[in-house]
């Protein structure tokens, strides 16, 4: 049976302990059989939570990490706190499963063999055409010095592929030790100080140059990843797209498959003015991007002649 632990960074802004708290007794609820571990910046943060868990859930033995304080001052705090638990648990279990506080567990199910079953199939790579997404992994992989690596490029079709939370986030743990080894050749400060450099992104790339990982294509189109905009397509649309990419969690507030585990973003309201994703799907807007998309590629064509990781597989 394989160990797995969801990993939950935590913040005390917002309502993010009142979602944390939703997740948590989800867990309960289901009767999960993984571990569920949080993420804090400081002690003070731990105690107020852990306190609101023995009082509404009963839990006395919730388990918790504390990032350093070293680490505190890095501008991109979200993935500072999700590399900097990966590494802490890696020994640890067999599977981690990244996830954030506005999600949860929505059926029982056996977590073990789910997380194999996604990293086996490489279907938490699952990705679809998306415009924006290009100018986030442009960010990320500039930032890293693998804009140009031919290798990565080609597996994403030049990032007009995006697999950012359309499937679980399922790290098999025996991969990690390789993955902080080889992230060690970077700047971390830059990833760290980078908003765009997602650790999904940052792993991908690991798992590409070093063990031929590739994206699943799909031609779905949708401004970011497709399951998180997905509320935007008819119900018919979004239960072909969820069975089709045979995904396990979905940001739709209905379950629309026998196969999703979990829902994420549920701190999102479609309905309002400023959800951002109401753009997703806006032909106007695909339009736009996908035109800005080719005229910063071809702006670039000087640049991607002159750089040095152009014609390297891989980084040394």
């Amino acid at each position: 049976m394989n160990s797995v632990a969801f990993i939950c960074p935590l913040y005390d802004m917002k309502n993010h302990f009142d979602l944390a708290i939703n997740l948590y007794k989800s867990k309960i609820d289901y009767d999960i059989q993984a571990d569920l571990i949080f993420i804090f910046s400081n002690e003070e943060q731990k105690n107020k939570f852990e306190l609101r868990v023995k009082n509404e859930l009963g839990v006395d033995d919730m388990i918790y990490n504390i990032m350093p304080e070293d680490l505190s001052s890095y501008k991109a705090q979200a993935v500072t706190k999700k590399l900097y638990g990966l590494k802490e648990f890696m020994n640890q279990y067999d599977y981690i499963v990244l996830v954030d506080c506005e999600s949860i567990f929505v059926k029982k199910f056996d977590a073990g063999q789910l997380a194999e079953e996604i990293w086996n199939s490489k279907g938490m790579l699952a990705s679809n055409i998306s415009p924006s997404g290009f100018f986030i992994m442009r960010t990320c992989y500039k930032t890293m010095g693998l804009y140009y690596n031919k290798k990565l490029r080609k597996s994403l079709g030049t990032y007009k592929y995006n697999f950012w939370f359309n499937e679980l986030q399922v790290y098999k743990c025996t991969y990690l030790s390789g993955f902080f080894e080889w992230l060690s050749r970077f700047d971390i400060e830059k990833i760290y100080n980078t908003w765009h450099c997602f650790e999904y992104y940052v792993f991908y790339a690991y798992l590409c140059l070093e063990h031929d990982f590739a994206a699943k294509k799909y031609k779905y189109i949708c401004n970011g990843g497709i399951n998180e905009c997905i509320e935007i397509f008819n119900i018919k649309k979004q239960i072909k797209i969820l069975a089709d990419m045979n995904l396990h969690w979905t940001s739709s507030r209905e379950i629309m498959s026998d196969n999703i585990v979990m829902k994420f973003h549920l701190d999102r309201d479609v309905t309002s003015s400023d959800y951002g994703e109401n753009k997703a799907a806006n032909p106007v807007v695909l339009i736009k991007q996908m035109l800005k998309r080719y005229i910063v590629m071809f702006l670039e064509i000087p640049e991607k002649i002159k750089c040095k990781y152009f014609d390297s597989e891989s980084i040394g």
